[in-house]
């Protein structure tokens, strides 16, 4: 039977291994051949293939690396004949910095201190950076003298930039890539809208520099970020998943990192938090041990000092404005309030700030992608014109609400926390915390997309009475910004400490550990459950693990279903508008079709799910095969059946007056399931304790 034509795997099949040997593809191919579309032998070929992505250990000491140089900064004289006292008041004075470790360079306060390339001056001058920021000002020399560092400063203060401009000078001074070389600097984001902001405040430096950057993030055809590496680049701006791709990919053959000596973890608090740590480690873990790391973020909880250790070398960490703060420019208003009187006050409010600015941007936080999408229904109702934006949406269609909200095409997007890390646009003047953030770093990040460079902003917080356990977190980071307090919200914070001290409540955890820190404890019995799950372990042992983690509210979507077979079947197919597929007669149709096929899709993973219906798929999967595609029926939780009169599960109908036409159409959806499954299992095995809910963030 012929397999997926090009056409389609360039555009569908991201998460193939573009390259595969011929005859790797072959035993796919033949253990293809002899599975029934069984959704358990489907889960094992897709675990096959996740397994094919894991990277081997290296042995350093078996590797001659070349010797390269990272101490790159000469202080100037008069920053030279500084006296220790001076320096710390220059610190005072730019947003207190204070220093962890030993030896660290003196701050400086002019470009020209840093021994920056004439071009590199050239272009900050043409972006119209005056002078280093506060960050910026101590940073800089203290990477250019080689020194590992953790930056810690609010958001919006020029910590890219921070990390960037050393990096310029580390790469000038090796030797230029040869042919099939990897990358000598990566830097590391947890979300593809990070990555993708980064590698633009890279583009005005590259062609002076001659130097090629590349952003390699999940979502996007793999296809075309394998052909970009294999021209060369000397960076690769990266999330963590997408670079263990590209390592992976074509059995290790597209890059690999031995050139590679500057290694950048931004939001590396989130990085870890979201659970990346396993991928982030093998990646660290491969890259030759001298190299020069850094850490930036607007926060840094002490529970990332331990992780901090094991990847930093007698590290320097530099800390703007304390940890954790929201900017002095954002004025900060906590209103508790009733759930159902949220959606009226945001009303009024949004009408306030477009009366005042009609050019000012709002982002709208909440805390689930189902509730965005249904925020976002709810304010088109009222004449609002909005975007939603969160990690079930396509990498396209992200890529363009961000690009309209940016040109003010769409003045208000409703997000996750997720999606909106590393947002910059500059006409942001209001954000709105719909749903409370649970945690105190996770509301420095949503007040910090604005009052970006020295703009003044708004943050609005709505918390109810029943989220006590999130009014201490937001209560402290009022305090630390100095922002003024209520009362209602002291008082509610107060109560839920009282409520913790007699035993009634739990404490909530940071935001290291995501939804708290039984997380920690969970960690291992989950990813247990995963591979249960992935392998369908016994129904009784399945449970029993369950039971380990009910206090989860919802789960992901289930990976093991029951037995069931596609047959391809004379005639035109029976109604199924009404209850169980053939529970009722068929209708005289002089249109019907001579063949038809019913493929249950209803309890895949809703990745796959989404793979085999979204209207771009069908389009090409009716060009090339010839056979209609319908999508019917309607999606049901798992367990749960249909009522005796409703619509019946999810499924898809293929039919076609030939048959070889409804067969080849059946075995590309058949390929198309267990590409989509193994990237959710993939994505579960890698993220196991991942928050839960309808949808999963990626």
């Amino acid at each position: 039977m012929v397999g997926i034509n090009g056409r389609l795997r360039e555009r569908l099949d991201d998460t193939n291994e573009a390259g595969a040997d011929d005859a790797e593809e072959g035993v796919v191919e033949d253990e293809l051949d002899a599975t029934e579309l069984n959704p358990e032998d489907i889960l094992a070929l897709a675990a096959k293939k996740a397994r094919k992505k894991d990277l081997a250990t290296v042995d350093h000491s078996r590797i001659p690396y070349e010797p390269f140089r990272k101490e790159f900064y000469i202080p100037p004289p008069d920053v030279a004949a500084m006296t220790d006292e001076e320096a710390e008041l220059l610190r005072l004075e730019l947003d207190s910095i204070k220093i962890r470790g030993v030896e660290c360079p003196r701050p400086v306060t002019k470009w020209s201190h840093f021994g920056l390339p004439a071009s590199c001056l050239d272009v900050i001058k043409r972006l119209n950076y005056t002078s280093p920021t506060s960050i910026q000002a101590q940073a800089i020399p203290a990477i250019m003298s080689g020194r590992d560092v953790i930056g810690v400063a609010k958001t919006g203060s020029g910590k890219t930039v921070a990390f960037l401009l050393p990096l310029f000078r580390h790469i000038k001074d090796q030797r230029s890539l040869d042919q099939m070389e990897g990358p000598i600097a990566i830097i590391m984001t947890p979300t593809r809208e990070l990555a993708v902001q980064i590698h633009r405040d890279c583009k005005p430096f590259l062609k002076v520099l001659n130097l090629r950057a590349i952003c390699a993030y999940g979502g996007s055809p793999i296809k075309d970020q394998i052909a970009d590496m294999k021209k060369g680049a000397e960076i690769i701006v990266c999330t963590p998943g997408r670079m263990i791709d590209l390592l992976t990919a074509n059995s290790g053959r597209v890059t690999n990192l031995k050139r590679v000596t500057y290694l950048v973890l931004d939001e590396a608090d989130r990085m870890f938090d979201m659970g990346f740590e396993p991928q982030v480690m093998k990646i660290i873990n491969n890259i030759r041990p001298d190299r020069q790391t850094l850490l930036f973020s607007a926060t840094f909880p002490r529970q990332m000092d331990s992780l901090a250790r094991k990847i930093l070398r007698k590290p320097l960490e530099i800390t703007v404005g304390g940890r954790s703060v929201v900017a002095a420019e954002i004025d900060q208003i906590v209103e508790v309030r009733a759930e159902d009187t949220k959606f009226n006050r945001l009303l009024e409010v949004l009408g306030q700030m477009y009366n005042d600015d009609p050019e000012a941007r709002t982002l709208i936080f909440v805390d689930r992608q189902e509730a965005a999408d249904n925020l976002l229904r709810e304010l088109m109702r009222k004449g609002y014109l909005c975007m939603s934006l969160h990690g079930g949406k396509d990498q396209v269609d992200r890529d363009s609400t961000i690009a309209d909200f940016k040109a003010g095409v769409v003045p208000i997007v409703i997000a996750t926390s997720v999606a909106a890390r590393g947002l910059d646009v500059k006409q942001l003047k209001l954000v709105i915390n719909y749903d409370a953030p649970n945690h105190m770093e996770d509301y420095v990040h949503r007040a910090g997309r604005t009052g970006r460079a020295g703009n003044k902003g708004t943050c609005i917080t709505f918390i109810t009475s029943e989220q006590d356990r999130y009014s201490v977190d937001i209560y402290r980071a009022l305090k630390a910004s100095e922002a003024n307090v209520p009362q209602e919200l002291e008082e509610l914070a107060n109560g839920f400490l009282e409520k913790v001290k007699t035993g009634k409540a739990q404490a909530a955890g940071s935001g290291f550990g995501g939804k708290g820190l039984d997380r920690l404890d969970k960690e291992r019995d989950a990813r247990e459950k995963a591979e249960r799950k992935a392998y369908g372990e016994p129904e009784e042992e399945q449970k029993a693990a369950e039971e380990a983690t009910s206090t989860k509210k919802e789960t992901t979507d289930d990976m093991t279903f029951g037995n069931f077979k596609v047959e391809i079947k004379r005639g035109p197919a029976p109604d199924s508008s009404k209850g169980q597929l053939g529970d009722v007669g068929r209708k005289v149709n002089p249109d019907a079709t001579d063949f038809h096929a019913i493929i249950p899709i209803n309890d895949y993973p809703q990745k796959a799910r989404w793979r085999v219906t979204n209207k771009e798929t069908m389009v090409q999967l009716i060009d090339m095969t010839g056979a209609s595609v319908t999508n019917k029926g309607i999606y049901y939780e798992q367990g749960k059946e249909p009522p005796s009169e409703g619509p019946p599960k999810l499924h898809l109908l293929i039919e076609s007056n030939e048959e070889w036409r409804v067969e080849h159409a059946v075995r590309e959806i058949k390929r198309l399931l267990i590409e989509a499954s193994a990237a959710a299992l993939q994505a579960e095995m890698r993220n196991p304790t991942a928050p839960s809910g309808r949808y999963s963030v990626v």
